[in-house]
């Protein structure tokens, strides 16, 4: 397919593309690109909000493309605070591995898991000593986490804001340095990390991917995720 087709194809149903014309260069180069969705197991089912971002990916394979798959295990003992109005329960790491345990089958009904490439982001974040982990947080400032829309809510409404919390959308961010994402998938409010992630790569020298962003698939009362 035409690069200016593909891109046609795989703005349908795209809330944002940031940049798009990051995306067309990207398709233009004749290669496949390395897809990234990441997805934490913070309980036992994918849920039909995920199925959103795995359909896009589904796409992205027709097309050629390599998909990445994130198993968050790692950044599932955090809790992903986008579009939160309060902070996750914690989960222990057994939990989250019990979560886990048939993530890969249920998620193998959306995409082609035979050309599907799997990472355990606790396969690098496992490794990190202390000081990797401040020389991560020096790579932000905390007055650029607090314009994350949903910690700027909590702040003005006094609802706490752990520092733990402002790890995930570093280790995301690090999870694409890891695996050299090209172009990364997330819900709408998801977008902050995406861009974290963009962030990180140019630190690290690589070329940074594409954010694409999905709609929020909302509840039966219209509001809740």
């Amino acid at each position: 397919m035409p690069p200016t087709d593909a891109l046609d194809l795989l703005r349908r149903g795209a809330e944002q593309i940031v940049p798009e014309a990051e995306l067309a260069k990207k398709l233009a180069l004749g290669r496949p690109l390395r897809v990234k969705y990441g997805i934490d197991p913070t309980g036992i089912d994918v849920h039909l909000g995920h199925t959103v971002p795995l359909r896009k990916l589904r796409q992205f394979q027709q097309l050629g493309h390599q998909a990445v798959l994130i198993i968050g295990n790692y950044t599932a003992l955090v809790g992903d605070p986008s579009g939160r109005d309060q902070t996750r329960a914690s989960l222990t790491e057994e939990q989250v591995r019990a979560n886990a345990k048939d993530y890969l089958h249920q998620v193998g009904k959306i995409i082609d898991l035979a050309r599907t490439e799997v990472h355990h982001n606790g396969d690098w974040f496992s490794q990190f000593r202390f000081l990797d982990v401040l020389n991560l947080m020096r790579k932000t400032t905390v007055q650029r986490m607090t314009e994350r829309d949903d910690f700027t809510k909590r702040l003005k409404a006094g609802t706490p804001i752990y520092l733990h919390e402002c790890l995930y959308p570093l280790m995301q961010g690090q999870d694409s340095v890891a695996i050299r994402a090209d172009v990364e998938l997330g819900g709408s409010e998801q977008l902050f990390s995406l861009m974290m992630g963009r962030h990180l790569q140019a630190d690290a020298g690589q070329e940074p991917q594409v954010c694409l962003t999905l709609p929020i698939l909302r509840g039966l009362d219209g509001q809740r995720r």
